[in-house]
């Protein structure tokens, strides 16, 4: 069309290939002039080297470099950030195009629906680890996720059994298949993911102790048995000589202290029906009743005890 081309380099993009410009000129001196002050502007740092790229695709190329160097655990929280939350609003939204009120408002719309900072936090910290990535890969020229601030909301309170709880758990632990297993959160501190991938050779009734080296995490619904949470939770926990007795009359079931009911690692949605389960048997030891055609359910418990509570309550006690 009677115009001059160059083709201008500019970096590499996150695959590996390169990042080109096409400028355009009526003459070679022009062509020169608008190739330099090209240069110029990236280099100072008021263009980005992609004009076109999208929050979505720096996101998904972010979290391919990223989840080498983290658990499943993490790596899925960090999927389930950028698909619940972030992507709905920015994926098809240009990085240059980006500004603070466009990471504000989904922080604004989380907080009305009542979610914790620690949610919104994470949210922040994903988003802007996201522009920083392009930063880095010469994408994008500036972080403006970086300052946008998170509502402090003060946490939930959570509080530990009383005392008739500790003893209705203590006292009824021979009636349900999670009976022992709440014994080793209440009086031991385990985690969920550390009891469902404890096993019997993990506990030593003669020494009074049990290791905890490993432990489980949820890719969805599916248990992955690995590490534990951090490098802190390897640990040796003396066994109180109360539930000593529970742990030997128990110890030949199986491999596993808490096993799914074909005798392997506890699915997600498996070990919630169980925990339901041992509230419910734990309000009818209690006095309660479940529904049925002629009479309400008599609810003699708290039906919110959840198993993290038991591990809350072990941490009251010790102190």
């Amino acid at each position: 069309d009677g115009l001059y081309q160059k083709s201008v380099t500019l970096g590499r993009r996150p695959d590996g290939k390169y990042y080109r410009k096409t400028i355009y000129a009526k003459t070679v001196r022009e062509l020169e002039e608008k190739a330099a002050e090209y240069r110029r502007k990236y280099r100072v740092g008021t263009l980005s080297a992609d004009e076109n790229m999208t929050f979505g695709e720096a996101a998904a190329a972010w979290l391919s470099v990223r989840k080498v160097n983290c658990s499943v655990a993490t790596r899925a929280m960090y999927q389930n950030t950028i698909d619940v939350h972030l992507n709905p609003v920015l994926a098809n939204l240009k990085l240059l195009e980006l500004r603070p009120h466009h990471l504000h408002d989904i922080i604004n719309g989380m907080s009305a629906a009542g979610l914790s900072s620690s949610t919104m936090k994470k949210v922040k910290i994903t988003a802007a680890a996201i522009l920083e990535y392009a930063i880095e890969n010469d994408v994008l020229y500036r972080n403006v996720f970086k300052a946008v601030s998170v509502p402090s909301v003060p946490a939930a309170h959570r509080r530990a059994l009383a005392e008739y709880e500790i003893g209705l758990i203590s006292s009824t632990w021979s009636g349900h298949r999670l009976g022992v297993p709440a014994l080793l959160m209440l009086y031991c501190g385990l985690r969920r993911g550390e009891l469902l991938a404890l096993t019997w050779n993990d506990i030593d009734p003669d020494e009074k102790a049990l290791t905890v080296s490993k432990a489980v995490k949820f890719v969805g619904n599916t248990p992955v048995c690995g590490s534990p949470k951090t490098q802190n939770s390897y640990r040796a926990i003396p066994i109180p000589d109360a539930i000593l007795p529970a742990l030997r009359k128990n110890a030949a079931c199986s491999l596993l202290v808490c096993p799914a009911s074909g005798g392997g690692l506890m699915t997600k949605q498996a070990f919630r029906c169980a925990w339901s389960s041992y509230l419910n048997y734990l309000n009818n030891c209690a006095g309660g009743r479940v529904a049925s055609r002629t009479s309400a359910r008599v609810q003699a418990i708290d039906p919110n005890i959840t198993p993290h509570m038991l591990r809350h309550t072990y941490a009251t006690i010790l102190y």
